[in-house]
Order: C-alpha cells, then sequence, then structure tokens
C-alpha cells in the first residue's frame, strides 16, 4: 500500500478495475454488458466517473450517470448518483467523500446543474453529512392490493407496444411545460432505458388517440407485485387512470397480488388512484441532491412539490 492514494477520472479499459471492486464490494457481479449501457451507451451522455488508485490497485470509486432534464421551462443536464465502492482493505479512509466532491468540481466546471439520486439506509447518513445533500423526500410505494376491493374502470384504446416510435416525441413535447422539473421522456430516452436495458425486460402499454399517443405505462414484475416502472400522459386523468387499470388487469390475469408506483401526492392522478383503493406503503427510499449551479434555484430543486418522479429515474428498478 502506498502512502498516497491517487485520483483520476475514468480512462478506456478502467471497467476491468471497476467490474472487479463491484465484485469485491458487493460479492456479486456486474456485467459489462449493463455497464456499457448505463455509462457508455446513455444518450444524455458519458458518466462522469473518478476513481482513487493505489499504484495499480482501485480503491475507490464514485460515479454519475447523466439526465437530461426539463427544469422550470429550461433544458438542463444533470446527473443521477449511482454506484459508489470502496475495496474493503481501504474503507474508513475517507475515500467515499473525496471522490464525490472530485466528481462534483468537474460536474460544476462542465455546468451540469445538479446531483440526485435515491440513497439506501447505508449511503444516506454519510451523502447528506459528508457531501451536503439536501434531504428532499422519503419516497413512499402507492400500492394497490388485489383484488380490488373497488371496481377498476374499464381501460380504453390501450394497446401493448414492442418499442416507442416518434409519436413519444410529441407526447413529450405536449407535456414536458406540465412538470417544473421532469426527466426528458422522448423517444431516444425511453427506447434507451427500457428496450435496450440489458438487465430488465419490460412491458409497454400506451393509450391511442387516432395517430398519436395520449399516455403510456412501462411495467414489470416483480416477485408478486407488478410495478408500474413509468407513466406519463396528457390531461385529464382519466388516460392515467385507464392505463393503470390495465396493469392491474395483467396483473390479476397472472394471479399476483398487488400493483405499486411512485408518484407524488400532489399530482391530480395520485387523488384519482386513491379514490380507487391505492395506499401509500413500504419500502420508503430517500430522496435528495444537491445543486451545483448558482442561477438553479435552491428553492426550486429542493422543493418536492416541483418534481414528476417514477421508478424509472431511479437505476434499481
Amino acid at each position: 500500500m502506498s502512502s498516497e492514494l491517487q485520483v483520476s477520472d475514468y480512462r478506456p479499459g478502467d471497467e476491468r478495475h471497476i467490474l472487479s471492486l463491484f465484485r469485491q464490494s458487493f460479492g456479486r457481479e456486474l456485467s459489462t454488458q449493463f455497464w456499457t449501457w448505463r455509462f457508455k451507451e446513455n444518450p444524455a451522455g458519458f458518466g462522469v466517473i473518478d476513481l482513487c488508485w493505489d499504484d495499480d490497485v482501485l480503491a475507490g470509486h464514485y460515479a454519475v450517470s447523466p439526465v437530461a432534464m426539463r427544469i422550470n421551462g429550461q433544458e438542463w443536464l444533470t446527473a443521477l448518483s449511482g454506484t459508489t465502492m470502496t475495496h474493503p482493505d481501504y474503507r474508513g479512509q475517507g475515500l467515499f467523500p473525496k471522490l464525490g466532491r472530485s466528481t462534483y468540481a468537474r460536474m460544476t466546471q462542465a455546468g451540469m446543474g445538479m446531483v440526485w439520486g435515491f440513497p439506501n439506509n447505508l449511503s444516506h447518513r454519510g451523502i447528506v453529512r459528508d457531501l451536503k445533500w439536501v434531504d428532499i423526500y422519503e419516497l413512499p410505494m402507492l400500492r394497490l392490493t388485489l383484488p380490488s376491493r373497488r371496481p377498476l374502470p374499464a381501460p380504453h384504446n390501450i394497446v401493448a407496444l414492442s418499442e416507442f416510435d416518434a409519436r413519444f416525441d410529441r407526447l413529450w413535447e405536449q407535456v414536458r411545460d406540465d412538470y417544473r422539473i421532469i426527466t426528458r421522456r422522448d423517444q431516444e430516452h425511453l427506447q434507451w432505458r427500457y428496450v435496450k436495458n440489458p438487465s430488465q425486460s419490460y412491458q409497454i402499454l400506451a393509450c391511442t388517440d387516432a395517430n398519436s399517443i395520449a399516455g403510456y405505462a412501462v411495467f414489470k414484475q416483480y416477485g408478486e407485485e407488478m410495478q408500474i416502472v413509468d407513466i406519463l400522459t396528457r390531461a385529464p386523468t382519466d388516460i392515467g387512470v385507464s392505463l393503470v387499470s390495465c396493469v392491474a388487469q395483467v396483473a390479476l390475469d397472472q394471479e399476483l397480488s398487488s400493483i405499486s408506483l411512485w408518484l407524488n401526492v400532489s399530482h391530480p392522478l395520485h387523488r384519482a388512484l386513491e379514490k380507487l383503493g391505492f395506499c401509500n406503503g413500504v419500502p420508503i427510499t430517500y430522496f435528495g441532491g444537491l445543486s451545483l449551479q448558482a442561477d438553479l434555484q435552491e428553492a426550486l430543486v429542493y422543493d418536492f412539490h416541483n418534481w414528476y418522479l417514477t421508478m424509472g429515474d431511479s437505476d434499481v428498478f
């Protein structure tokens, strides 16, 4: 072990060491295919990755994945905080905050607006204490137990799709300014996130209106539950209710016990689903972030009511 560890950004070929460190840190494999998809093929840009070396031993790793967002009517490049790792032999030496600050400095210099994400129970305390993240909200699951005690509306004009097409660009243009803060959900992003994802298999439903898309839902099975990973619609709320009802019917046909989603409590669809018997429950997920630019108003980005978030904004689902 050398007397001084060196911090550097990612260089081609470092992924071999990164995947090895992941195995040493978590006791399971991270595939090259998934790493390439997440950090190199992301349509928002290449990941910002800082590494801490002890000669040729990778001692620590901090990475963020760029996310294009619409914030208060303007385009911003932000980043989702991703995998943080420290080699077992180097824990307790403060590598996590050191690498975090280095990553954020490079993001700030590049003009990226903020870093945000969903820290788990192990990382939450440190990321708030050492990297000065702000707790924005604690996200519950909005869940319906099946079979529902209340009749769900019959779905209308819902079709299953295998991929996303140009109609989703038009939907994005129609709804993007309905929200103060929202991840870009155009065709390119949706196709990358859900169709090209090498680790998960998703189903896509769309509400069709003549030659356009009025809304969509992306969902997958997890255990005995069907999770609505993403949903976005034009007004009114009956489009969203129709999509959710269709997912519920798929879950019932497969004899699953519940369906769930993330949805801001202030969203009109949240209240419509409450009326149908949806209730907030566990697990509860931390959500926070850190503004990196002076002209990105903290009062705006630290107020959860301004955010439109679904499970698909996380890298877990």
